[in-house]
């Protein structure tokens, strides 16, 4: 929802920019400082908005844009490349095992951050390139989170792996990798329940799901204010 609304002031801010014959540097600026209310309201770091705003203006603001043929496309491409920088302009890939050999994926961060979400998508990802995923419902704290990952599997169409919440969560991933050897699934990814770093016992509770079942790959989950 933040994005769509995002989207759309920023839409609405290229197209005045594009309703102009010539722009100005007043014409830049105004529209800049649109772009900067925006992703403030946005929820994005000042200090980013601050620097992304600075970029843009530094060279949107110059002759060879501002006597083109097209000044206001020139300027979105602009504002379009640092934000590509800005949001990483490399794509890496999640390192597998290759063939049909069995890669565990453990997903962790706090609460909130959007694990469970990222865990479907990854899964369904996975199932279109191939793969046989499984997810595994680790969080046996939160109220109604076993739930919240089956309707998120059922949407990539992918199998859920529960022992409800009355066992732990290493024990619960060591029957997830016994089922999925059974079932011929290469991809299992374990969905944990969110904690801080100085909870003690519940980074014990990662330590020990280590030591059950073989991870290959922890992935921290953190939202854009991070």
């Amino acid at each position: 929802m933040a994005f769509d609304s995002l989207t759309d002031k920023l839409n609405s801010i290229f197209g005045k920019l594009r309703g102009k014959g010539k722009l100005t540097e007043s014409d830049v600026k105004t529209a800049m400082r649109e772009v900067k209310m925006a992703l403030l309201e946005a929820d994005v770091n000042f200090k980013v908005v601050k620097q992304f705003v600075s970029s843009v203006q530094e060279r949107a603001i110059g002759e060879e844009v501002m006597n083109g043929l097209n000044p206001a496309q020139m300027v979105i491409k602009i504002v379009n490349e640092e934000m590509t920088n800005l949001m990483g302009s490399e794509t890496t890939e999640l390192a597998l095992n290759p063939g049909k050999q069995m890669t565990v994926v453990m997903m962790v961060g706090l609460q909130g951050a959007g694990k469970t979400t990222t865990a479907a998508k990854i899964a369904g990802k996975f199932k279109q390139k191939g793969k046989k995923p499984l997810l595994v419902a680790l969080d046996v704290y939160r109220p109604a989170a076993i739930k919240q990952l089956q309707v998120n599997g059922e949407k990539q169409g992918v199998e859920v792996f529960t022992m409800g919440d009355r066992h732990r969560p290493a024990d619960i991933a060591k029957a997830s990798i016994e089922h999925a050897v059974k079932n011929k699934e290469n991809l299992v990814i374990l969905d944990t329940a969110g904690r801080l770093q100085i909870d003690e016992s519940m980074m014990k509770e990662l330590e020990d799901i280590k030591k059950a079942v073989e991870v290959h790959q922890t992935l921290l989950v953190v939202d854009a204010m991070t």
